[in-house]
């Protein structure tokens, strides 16, 4: 190498000047490309959460109907919840479901299936000029069938929420009411799925719904003991008489009257809740069809039933569940309903103990399909 330059001062200058340039140069360089790959993220991410197929998830409650005295009128949602998940893409060429829990091995997997055939029954009532697409339904149910805690009005009301947001109906919940009605007659059970908590419901004569919910005190939880065998809706309703006696119907609607009030009490009362929750017109028709029913119904058998913390216990919809009213003493409650079955040959399934009821309806809402 040759002898060390020496450099003037300004000379100096222009070589830190020209330096400083090429770095910003480089650093600029640097930075564009990081705004580039943080911009082609976003835009991916973007599109991996919007642009690919659609998941629809939807959960709906089990419910207790009638609470002894509202037949066919109270309804009340249970911390148990079945998840439905849709899962909408163009190479779907029909409508097909996948199962697991309670009922798998004996529901039908195609379009005859009660979920799609409530959301065709939907887009027919309110959009006629529409079709629902094609998908896949995975389906989460913890409900028994045929035990009276609500597991057809969850499929049917999961089919008509089905279709009111896949086709962006935007229906009121009364309007998706209306068309669960045109699948099961009642809705009782319906209402209170629907809409979460307690409600009372009737039907008009053109066949459209008028609801109103009402509290259940939260100091009150559920007890319910599930047999094991299936009691379909109509066996049950078949063994009521077509006519019943004036003074069986006043008690009955006497209790009805007070009964919402009753229960949204806090601290309930148990007296007169135990009072209120009585019937008249189909406990004891159907009691033959539960072998044990009566006997709990009179609070027989264990001391547990006669407690303060025992408020009352009632046929859980059609049957053959049975759900007891409880402040405390839940395990003991469910021994003693358990026990009179058993004296009367009945086996049953794993109870709920200390089940809260639930303030939530059905829910629904939208996800990518593949997060």
């Amino acid at each position: 190498p040759g002898p060390p330059v020496s450099l003037t001062g300004g000379e100096r200058e222009r070589v830190r000047r020209d330096s400083w340039r090429m770095a910003s140069s480089q650093a600029g360089l640097v930075v564009s490309a990081a705004l580039a790959g943080t911009a082609a993220f976003l835009t991916l991410r973007w599109i991996w959460r919007n642009a690919g197929p659609k998941k629809l998830i939807i959960t709906v409650p089990a419910t207790t109907a009638n609470l002894a005295c509202g037949f066919d009128t109270f309804g009340a949602a249970l911390d148990i919840y079945l998840t439905l998940e849709a899962t909408i893409t163009p190479r779907e060429k029909s409508t097909r479901f996948v199962y697991q829990g309670q009922g798998a091995a004996e529901v039908v997997l195609d379009e005859t299936n009660l979920t799609w055939v409530s959301a065709v029954k939907c887009q027919q009532k309110y959009a006629k000029d529409k079709l629902l697409p094609k998908m896949k339904i995975s389906v989460q149910n913890p409900v028994p069938f045929g035990r009276g805690l609500g597991s057809s009005a969850c499929a049917i009301i999961s089919g008509v929420v089905l279709a009111n947001e896949v086709l962006g109906l935007k229906l009121t919940k009364e309007q998706l009411l209306n068309a669960a009605l045109e699948i099961e007659d009642h809705p009782d059970n319906l209402s209170a799925a629907l809409f979460g908590g307690a409600t009372a419901s009737g039907v008009d004569d053109s066949g459209n719904c008028f609801v109103r919910p009402f509290k259940i005190s939260p100091s009150i939880r559920a007890v319910v003991v599930i047999p094991k065998f299936q009691l379909s809706t109509q066996k049950a309703r078949d063994a009521l008489p077509e006519k019943y006696p004036k003074k069986d119907c006043i008690f009955n609607l006497q209790r009805v009257a007070l009964l919402p009030l009753a229960l949204s009490e806090d601290p309930p009362d148990s007296r007169v809740l135990r009072e209120l929750l009585r019937d008249k017109l189909h406990q004891g028709q159907r009691s033959h069809l539960i072998p044990g029913l009566a006997q709990c119904l009179a609070y027989g058998g264990d001391a547990a039933l006669q407690s303060e913390d025992c408020i009352a216990i009632a046929l859980s919809g059609a049957g053959p569940s049975i759900i007891a009213l409880c402040t405390g003493s839940y395990s003991e409650i469910c021994h003693a309903i358990e026990a009179n079955l058993k004296a009367n040959n009945v086996e049953t399934e794993e109870a709920h103990e200390n089940l809260p009821f639930s303030s939530k309806g059905t829910q629904a809402r939208w996800s990518n399909a593949f997060l």
